[in-house]
Protein backbone atom coordinates (compact mmCIF):
# COMPACT_ATOMS: atom_id res chain seq x y z
CA UNK A 1 0.00 0.00 0.00
CA UNK A 2 1.40 3.41 -0.87
CA UNK A 3 2.46 5.80 1.34
CA UNK A 4 -0.38 9.07 1.47
CA UNK A 5 -0.11 12.42 2.82
CA UNK A 6 -3.02 14.38 4.54
CA UNK A 7 -4.11 18.21 3.30
CA UNK A 8 -6.00 19.75 5.51
CA UNK A 9 -8.82 22.34 3.31
CA UNK A 10 -10.68 24.58 4.43
CA UNK A 11 -13.73 23.78 2.23
CA UNK A 12 -14.26 20.67 4.85
CA UNK A 13 -13.72 19.88 8.43
CA UNK A 14 -12.61 16.99 7.65
CA UNK A 15 -9.01 15.80 6.38
CA UNK A 16 -8.77 14.77 2.83
CA UNK A 17 -6.42 12.57 1.72
CA UNK A 18 -4.03 12.02 -1.16
CA UNK A 19 -1.98 9.80 -2.36
CA UNK A 20 1.35 10.87 -2.14
CA UNK A 21 3.08 8.97 -5.01
CA UNK A 22 0.25 11.39 -7.19
CA UNK A 23 2.35 14.84 -5.97
CA UNK A 24 6.43 13.09 -5.34
CA UNK A 25 7.00 11.86 -8.91
CA UNK A 26 10.40 9.93 -7.12
CA UNK A 27 12.32 10.05 -3.95
CA UNK A 28 16.25 10.27 -3.86
CA UNK A 29 16.16 7.66 -1.33
CA UNK A 30 13.78 5.28 1.59
CA UNK A 31 14.86 7.86 4.42
CA UNK A 32 13.63 10.81 2.36
CA UNK A 33 10.50 8.76 1.75
CA UNK A 34 10.01 8.17 5.58
CA UNK A 35 10.93 11.37 6.86
CA UNK A 36 8.55 13.37 4.91
CA UNK A 37 5.53 11.16 5.51
CA UNK A 38 6.36 11.69 8.90
CA UNK A 39 7.56 15.21 8.94
CA UNK A 40 3.40 15.85 7.30
CA UNK A 41 1.89 13.54 9.54
CA UNK A 42 3.02 15.49 12.47
CA UNK A 43 2.74 19.20 10.56
CA UNK A 44 -1.21 18.29 10.88
CA UNK A 45 -0.99 18.58 14.64
CA UNK A 46 1.12 21.94 15.02
CA UNK A 47 -1.08 24.93 14.51
CA UNK A 48 1.90 26.70 13.31
CA UNK A 49 2.85 24.95 10.10
CA UNK A 50 0.41 26.41 7.47
CA UNK A 51 1.80 24.29 4.55
CA UNK A 52 5.19 21.93 3.52
CA UNK A 53 5.75 22.14 -0.17
CA UNK A 54 7.69 19.62 -2.50
CA UNK A 55 9.68 21.58 -5.58
CA UNK A 56 12.56 20.27 -7.30
CA UNK A 57 13.22 17.41 -9.83
CA UNK A 58 11.32 15.28 -7.30
CA UNK A 59 7.92 16.78 -8.37
CA UNK A 60 8.89 17.14 -12.44
CA UNK A 61 8.38 14.63 -14.94
CA UNK A 62 12.58 13.62 -15.13
CA UNK A 63 14.43 10.26 -14.90
CA UNK A 64 16.84 11.26 -11.88
CA UNK A 65 16.11 13.10 -8.57
CA UNK A 66 19.33 13.44 -6.46
CA UNK A 67 17.48 14.95 -3.25
CA UNK A 68 13.86 16.16 -2.02
CA UNK A 69 13.42 19.97 -1.57
CA UNK A 70 10.89 20.92 0.61
CA UNK A 71 9.35 24.46 1.86
CA UNK A 72 7.93 24.81 5.50
CA UNK A 73 5.89 27.84 5.94
CA UNK A 74 4.80 28.38 9.07
CA UNK A 75 4.13 31.58 11.87
CA UNK A 76 4.82 32.52 15.38
CA UNK A 77 7.22 30.20 16.79
CA UNK A 78 9.77 27.71 14.30
CA UNK A 79 7.94 24.27 14.80
CA UNK A 80 10.27 21.49 15.96
CA UNK A 81 10.81 18.78 13.80
CA UNK A 82 12.89 15.54 13.61
CA UNK A 83 16.42 16.15 11.94
CA UNK A 84 15.98 15.60 7.80
CA UNK A 85 18.35 13.08 6.05
CA UNK A 86 20.71 14.65 4.13
CA UNK A 87 18.61 13.47 0.89
CA UNK A 88 16.38 16.56 2.19
CA UNK A 89 16.75 19.99 1.33
CA UNK A 90 14.23 21.40 4.35
CA UNK A 91 13.94 25.40 4.51
CA UNK A 92 11.87 27.11 6.84
CA UNK A 93 10.15 30.87 6.56
CA UNK A 94 7.77 32.28 8.32
CA UNK A 95 4.62 33.40 6.84
CA UNK A 96 5.21 36.78 6.70
CA UNK A 97 8.64 36.58 5.06
CA UNK A 98 6.97 34.76 2.53
CA UNK A 99 5.18 37.61 1.53
CA UNK A 100 8.48 39.85 1.69
CA UNK A 101 10.39 37.58 -0.14
CA UNK A 102 8.17 37.31 -2.74
CA UNK A 103 7.99 40.56 -2.93
CA UNK A 104 11.71 41.53 -3.42
CA UNK A 105 11.35 38.82 -6.34
CA UNK A 106 13.23 35.91 -3.97
CA UNK A 107 14.37 33.17 -6.87
CA UNK A 108 13.78 30.19 -4.83
CA UNK A 109 10.16 30.66 -3.36
CA UNK A 110 9.47 32.23 -6.61
CA UNK A 111 9.99 28.91 -8.44
CA UNK A 112 8.52 27.01 -5.59
CA UNK A 113 4.91 29.36 -6.60
CA UNK A 114 5.26 28.52 -9.86
CA UNK A 115 6.33 24.64 -9.94
CA UNK A 116 5.81 23.33 -6.07
CA UNK A 117 3.45 20.78 -5.19
CA UNK A 118 1.44 20.94 -1.98
CA UNK A 119 2.05 17.86 0.52
CA UNK A 120 0.16 19.46 3.33
CA UNK A 121 -1.49 23.06 3.95
CA UNK A 122 -3.83 24.49 6.29
CA UNK A 123 -6.94 25.98 5.37
CA UNK A 124 -6.15 26.42 2.08
CA UNK A 125 -3.17 29.12 2.83
CA UNK A 126 -0.47 27.89 0.09
CA UNK A 127 -3.37 27.21 -2.60
CA UNK A 128 -4.41 31.02 -1.55
CA UNK A 129 -0.95 32.19 -1.81
CA UNK A 130 -0.19 30.81 -5.13
CA UNK A 131 -3.51 32.01 -6.83
CA UNK A 132 -2.62 36.02 -5.66
CA UNK A 133 1.26 35.19 -6.87
CA UNK A 134 1.36 32.90 -9.86
CA UNK A 135 0.89 35.51 -12.19
CA UNK A 136 3.01 38.17 -10.66
CA UNK A 137 5.75 36.76 -10.61
CA UNK A 138 8.90 38.38 -11.86
CA UNK A 139 11.81 35.80 -13.65
CA UNK A 140 14.95 35.05 -11.57
CA UNK A 141 17.32 37.44 -11.63
CA UNK A 142 20.15 37.69 -14.51
CA UNK A 143 22.55 39.59 -12.76
CA UNK A 144 22.22 37.39 -9.76
CA UNK A 145 22.77 34.16 -11.50
CA UNK A 146 25.79 35.13 -13.43
CA UNK A 147 27.53 36.54 -9.56
CA UNK A 148 26.86 32.87 -8.24
CA UNK A 149 28.46 31.36 -11.28
CA UNK A 150 31.44 33.68 -10.88
CA UNK A 151 31.66 32.38 -7.15
CA UNK A 152 31.36 29.08 -8.21
CA UNK A 153 34.06 29.30 -10.77
CA UNK A 154 36.05 31.14 -8.90
CA UNK A 155 35.86 28.21 -6.01
CA UNK A 156 36.16 25.35 -9.23
CA UNK A 157 39.44 26.61 -10.43
CA UNK A 158 41.17 26.56 -6.56
CA UNK A 159 39.72 23.01 -6.03
CA UNK A 160 41.24 21.72 -9.95
CA UNK A 161 44.47 23.58 -8.69
CA UNK A 162 45.17 21.48 -5.52
CA UNK A 163 43.58 18.17 -6.68
CA UNK A 164 40.58 17.90 -4.97
CA UNK A 165 38.07 16.56 -8.00
CA UNK A 166 35.12 15.54 -6.92
CA UNK A 167 34.53 18.50 -4.78
CA UNK A 168 35.60 20.81 -8.21
CA UNK A 169 32.85 18.51 -10.41
CA UNK A 170 30.01 19.79 -8.15
CA UNK A 171 31.09 23.50 -8.43
CA UNK A 172 31.29 23.05 -12.27
CA UNK A 173 27.82 21.37 -11.89
CA UNK A 174 26.51 24.34 -9.68
CA UNK A 175 28.47 26.72 -12.07
CA UNK A 176 26.93 25.45 -15.36
CA UNK A 177 23.51 25.30 -13.77
CA UNK A 178 23.48 29.22 -12.36
CA UNK A 179 24.58 30.13 -15.90
CA UNK A 180 21.75 28.16 -17.65
CA UNK A 181 19.02 29.56 -15.00
CA UNK A 182 20.99 33.23 -16.23
CA UNK A 183 20.57 32.50 -20.19
CA UNK A 184 17.16 31.35 -19.72
CA UNK A 185 16.06 34.51 -17.43
CA UNK A 186 18.04 36.67 -20.00
CA UNK A 187 15.48 34.80 -22.99
CA UNK A 188 12.74 35.40 -20.86
CA UNK A 189 11.98 31.54 -19.72
CA UNK A 190 11.25 30.51 -16.53
CA UNK A 191 13.93 27.75 -15.52
CA UNK A 192 12.63 24.18 -14.56
CA UNK A 193 14.52 22.07 -12.52
CA UNK A 194 17.86 21.09 -13.69
CA UNK A 195 17.01 18.13 -15.42
CA UNK A 196 15.00 19.77 -17.76
CA UNK A 197 17.29 23.27 -18.24
CA UNK A 198 19.15 21.58 -21.29
CA UNK A 199 16.31 20.63 -22.87
CA UNK A 200 14.95 24.68 -22.32
CA UNK A 201 18.74 25.98 -23.25
CA UNK A 202 18.31 24.15 -26.98
CA UNK A 203 14.72 25.57 -27.48
CA UNK A 204 16.72 28.92 -26.86
CA UNK A 205 19.83 28.41 -29.20
CA UNK A 206 22.23 27.85 -26.00
CA UNK A 207 22.91 24.08 -27.46
CA UNK A 208 26.49 24.46 -26.56
CA UNK A 209 25.87 25.49 -22.46
CA UNK A 210 23.01 22.55 -22.85
CA UNK A 211 26.02 19.84 -24.14
CA UNK A 212 27.95 21.00 -20.53
CA UNK A 213 25.30 21.11 -18.80
CA UNK A 214 24.34 17.55 -19.58
CA UNK A 215 28.16 16.54 -19.59
CA UNK A 216 28.46 16.97 -16.22
CA UNK A 217 25.08 15.78 -15.16
CA UNK A 218 26.28 12.35 -16.57
CA UNK A 219 29.07 12.71 -14.91
CA UNK A 220 27.69 13.71 -11.81
CA UNK A 221 25.56 10.02 -12.34
CA UNK A 222 28.82 8.10 -12.87
CA UNK A 223 30.87 9.33 -9.64
CA UNK A 224 27.19 8.36 -7.64
CA UNK A 225 26.87 5.22 -9.20
CA UNK A 226 30.34 4.37 -8.40
CA UNK A 227 30.47 5.52 -4.99
CA UNK A 228 27.69 3.32 -4.26
CA UNK A 229 29.06 0.16 -5.75
CA UNK A 230 31.93 1.06 -3.56
CA UNK A 231 29.74 1.08 -0.35
CA UNK A 232 27.61 -1.74 -1.14
CA UNK A 233 30.82 -3.86 -1.75
CA UNK A 234 32.84 -2.89 1.30
CA UNK A 235 29.62 -2.94 3.96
Amino acid sequence: MSQQVVVQRVSSTVLEVEDLADVVRRWPDEAARVWTYEAVASSSRKEAVEAIVATGSSVRDVERSDDLDLVLVYRGSRPVLPREPISVDLRLYERDEVLQNLAACHDYLSWTVRYGRVLFERCEWWTTLRSGWKDRLSLPSVSDALARARRAEGLYEKLVEIGDTDAAADLELSMLTSLSRAALSKAGVFAKSRPELADQLCGIGERVLAERLVGALERRTERTTQDFAVRSRFG
